[in-house]
């Protein structure tokens, strides 16, 4: 009670904070889907990831920052006197090091291959919220369209309950054709009920895609229009370009860089050392002391590789079978999925085709012909009232598999190669 209160409460305050042109504006399905991509904000997180992994790229095929070195050698501390002894200097030096053969290149290139996992795992994101949103679109329109046929119904179900009552006024009609007639008005109006529920429901579903503003706003009559379906072989063939593929090949040439970096790791890394050192007092003829510069070059021998280098190298081999496994698995399942997706839009396009040059017109005259039949006293009205509800839930099944068809064209659309 209170919660169905609240919400009447919410919905009258957006009547007033909402511009009535706004809500008189159509939302189409294309202005839906723009408005579910830009208030996404996964995709926002994924795109910044992947931009600062960028820019960490760069950092990460940097040389180490050289050291600086200050100090004082060979210090006599009987007196502490830097004038005392010939080698007592003042040293200032600084030290470059080089890692090991191409170690920072290819760190540099397995930070830009992690960058692009999230850059797929953006457009894969779209590409999920696309196939949502178009799904609880499609859902809002079919309880709309629904929700309008079972109005439509109920006033021509009002008419044939006057007609009746009209007939049994004069003695034509029983009492039984009266009540048949109200017990199906009333089964209607349950009917409306429950779909008005449910459309309440699918109106939620979009709210959380477009907004609140935006979901009040009415659907247009026609259909909605969804991007044109490739092929089942167009599909599956484009099935290596699809984002969360794109993923797994950026893990594998980040695992890639892994073995090259371990393969660099049996290359010696190299230290140089640049020193100047300051000399203070005088010689024995009187004559200043000289100062000394020492160059320095120090290398890091991997002599000793079997349980280190070896082993490291073998496991990042390992990992990188693994992923290459990983990727084989991924893109089994999506080319099954397809498959299965695929034979159900099929299955729905034949059903879709027969409700329209079928079955639609065959309940359509059906009914015409029956209610002329009746008019006539020619049959009664249990099998007028039946031709009426055959031809309503005829009307509502082909509906129903219209738009079961269009969301599992956007299921489709999912893995082919475009994101919209």
């Amino acid at each position: 009670m209170c919660v169905t209160r609240t919400k009447k409460c919410i919905g009258l305050f957006l009547l007033f904070i909402i511009p009535i042109e706004l809500i008189a504006n159509e939302l189409t399905l294309a202005e839906a889907e723009q408005l579910a991509l830009d208030s996404d904000f996964i995709i926002k997180q994924y795109t910044a990831r992947s931009e600062s992994l960028d820019e960490l790229a760069i950092a990460d095929g940097q040389l180490p920052d050289p050291k600086i070195k200050l100090g004082i050698m060979n210090m006599p501390v009987d007196s502490f006197d830097r004038d005392q002894e010939p080698m007592t200097q003042l040293q200032f030096g600084v030290q470059q090091s080089f890692p090991r053969g191409k170690t920072l290149h290819y760190k540099r290139l397995r930070t830009e291959d992690i960058a692009d996992v999230d850059q797929a795992k953006a457009l894969e994101q779209e590409k999920k919220v696309l196939r949502s949103l178009r799904n609880s679109y499609l859902s809002l329109y079919l309880n709309v369209k629904t929700e309008l046929t079972l109005q439509e119904n109920r006033d021509l179900f009002t008419q044939l309950l006057d007609i009746t009552q009209r007939q049994y006024a004069v003695g034509r009609d029983n009492q039984h054709d009266v009540l048949r007639a109200q017990l199906e008005l009333a089964l209607i109006d349950d009917r409306i009920a429950e779909i008005t529920g449910e459309k309440e429901i699918s109106l939620a579903e979009l709210a959380k895609w477009v907004g609140d503003i935006s979901a009040q706003r009415p659907l247009p009559e026609s259909f909605p229009e969804i991007n044109r379906l490739s092929g089942l072989d167009e599909i599956v063939s484009s099935l290596t370009s699809h984002p969360l593929i794109q993923v797994e090949d950026a893990v594998i040439n980040a695992k890639d860089k892994n073995i090259k970096i371990a393969q660099e790791q049996y290359k010696p890394g190299w230290l140089f050392d640049l020193t100047y050192g300051q000399r203070s007092g005088n010689n024995l003829d009187g004559s200043s002391r000289d100062d000394f510069a020492s160059v320095m070059l120090m290398v890091d021998l991997p002599l000793f590789t079997d349980k280190r280098q070896d082993k490291r190298l073998s496991a990042r081999k390992l990992e990188h079978k693994a992923s290459q496994y990983v990727r084989t698995d991924r893109l089994l399942e999506l080319k099954r999925q397809v498959e299965k997706e695929h034979t159900n839009w099929l299955r729905l396009s034949k059903r879709l085709e027969l409700y329209e040059t079928r079955a639609v017109v065959d309940a359509e005259q059906n009914s015409e012909s029956t209610l002329k039949a009746y008019q006539n006293d020619q049959t009664d009205f249990t099998t007028l009232m039946r031709a009426r509800l055959t031809e309503l839930n005829i009307q509502l099944d082909m509906l129903r598999i219209r738009v079961n068809r269009a969301k599992s064209q956007a299921n489709l659309l999912y893995y082919s190669r475009d994101v919209i």
